[in-house]
Formats: structure tokens, sequence, C-alpha cells
């Protein structure tokens, strides 16, 4: 009966995703093209900011909604510091709720969102690091910066030590994409300053904790 019963109900899911197919794509295409998020966005009030962190928060968890359109149609929508403010915080957001569920739930809640390759991966290389690999981690391109929260949270770094990382990570990247959907192609040197002073920063507080003890 168990595999009956699993049968009929993996069924009927492919045949829901089936008959959603043309609103699926449609989604995950309005994800990905930061002038229809914004012209979504534009008529929607105090409803958009709140929209906009909703779906900020949810792509630490769902890998098929893409941050960068996100946060480049925030600079768009309301300038670069409301842009920056409002990418900044609902990231910073999400990645707390991402470490604090993992450290909690361990491993099989953090497969439920990562790989479990990409968490093995990752592991090693996070493994005695602490807020300057993980403030990096969280805005290089080449890292999945969302799946670096639950490496966090399923490793030795402190809950302190990950909310400088994710701060100043977060930071670094929504300075950038926030610039770059205000102000086009040209990003005025104020915003290479503010870019400028959260490295240095970074530098400090990395070179801080290490002097106290390790991870």
């Amino acid at each position: 009966m168990k595999k009956i019963y699993l049968l009929v109900l993996s069924s009927a899911v492919l045949f829901i995703i089936w008959e959603s197919r043309e609103f699926i794509i449609r989604t995950m295409l309005w994800f990905g093209d930061k002038d229809t998020v914004a012209a979504s966005m534009q008529n929607t009030g105090i409803w958009g900011p709140i929209t906009l962190f909703v779906l900020f928060v949810l792509q630490v968890f769902l890998a098929f909604i893409p941050g960068q359109a996100l946060m480049v149609a925030c600079g768009y929508l309301y300038g670069f510091w409301g842009g920056f403010l409002l990418s900044w915080f609902s990231l910073v957001a999400g990645g707390e709720m991402a470490f604090v569920l993992a450290r909690r739930y361990g491993r099989p809640f953090a497969e439920r969102w990562v790989s479990p390759q990409a968490l093995s991966k990752w592991d090693k290389a996070a493994e005695g690091q602490g807020i300057g690999f993980f403030s990096l981690s969280l805005v290089l391109p080449l890292i999945p910066n969302d799946a670096m929260c639950y490496v966090a949270g399923l490793g030795k770094i402190s809950r302190a030590k990950f909310v400088a990382a994710n701060l100043l990570g977060r930071g670094m990247a929504c300075v950038l994409t926030s610039a770059a959907g205000a102000f086009g192609g040209t990003i005025p040197w104020q915003i290479w300053v503010v870019l400028l002073s959260i490295f240095l920063l970074m530098g400090l507080v990395w070179q801080f904790s290490n002097k106290r003890q390790p991870v």
C-alpha cells in the first residue's frame, strides 16, 4: 500500500507540474529579468518593498530565485541607498535564518536546500575559517553564496562571527548591485569609497578576530 500511495502521489505531483508548466516558466523568467521585476514592483506602493523582502529571504532557500536580478531591481526602483538598505537587510535576515536553522536541525535540514555534494565540498574549504573567509564567500561570484550560510551553521564558527561576516559580505554585494541598478554602467566615485570602506572594515575585523583566538 505504501508503494501504491507513493506512486499515486508522485503521479499527481508530476501532473500538476505539467499542467502548470507555462506558469512555472513565466515565473522563472520573471525572477531572472531585472526590468520585468522593476515594472511589476513600480505600482505596488508599500507592498513593493515587502514583496522584495520576502523574495530575498526565500531565495536563500530556493535556488531558482536569482538574487542578483532582485538586487539590481532594488537599486533601479528605490535609488542607491534605498535599494542598498532593502537588499542588505533582507539578505542578512535570510542568511541568519539559514544559519540558525542549520545549526539547530543539522545536516538533514541543510540537505533539503543544498545538495549533499556541495555541502561536503564547502565544509572542507570552510573548516577552521572565520569572518574573513565567510565574508568573501558571501560576495564572490564563483562561490554558492547562500549555501555558505548553511555551511557556516553546520560548522564551528560562532554566531557572532557569522553575523559580522554576513553583514560585511552581503554589504559588499549589495553596494555593487544597488549601484548597478541605480546608476547603470557609470558608478560614482562615492560608491567606490563606500565599497572600499566596507572592504577595509572587513580586513580590520578579520585581523582583530584572528588576534583574539582561532575559530
